[in-house]
């Protein structure tokens, strides 16, 4: 027997439900040959609309963390080993491992444990 995958999952709900959506159009609009045609391809376009708003959600989240990734890179980068909470001689290090390793998921957790709590100081020149 065959795993299921998550795509073959996501299809085996997604067809239910349109059937169910088109079933409902039909009682509603009357079960002529227009208003079949039109009640699937309405249902078809609103399927597709979610689908492209799912995706374009997905890409601003994506293109997001790789900005924050890339800021909280710099500033991991930057900061001396005694800016960071409990300092050692390796927290820098540490620290850029987990973000490059982690991506954004790193730089998100490097944000609230070291950036919102040790903001970095200024150096006059």
């Amino acid at each position: 027997m065959e795993k299921n995958t998550d795509k073959s999952k996501a299809v085996n709900l997604l067809i239910p439900v349109m059937i169910a959506v088109v079933a409902i159009a039909f009682s509603v609009t009357g079960c002529t040959e227009e208003g079949a045609a039109a009640t699937g391809i309405t249902a078809i376009a609103g399927f597709a609309g979610l689908y492209i708003c799912i995706i374009a959600v997905a890409w601003l989240v994506g293109i997001f963390l790789f900005v924050v990734w890339i800021i909280m890179l710099v500033d991991c980068a930057q900061r001396d080993n005694a800016d960071f909470p409990d300092a050692n001689s390796n927290s820098k290090l540490m620290w850029i491992l987990i973000i490059v390793l982690a991506g954004g998921i790193g730089a998100v957790v490097y944000y609230f444990v070291v950036k919102r709590k040790m903001p970095r100081q200024k150096k006059l020149t």
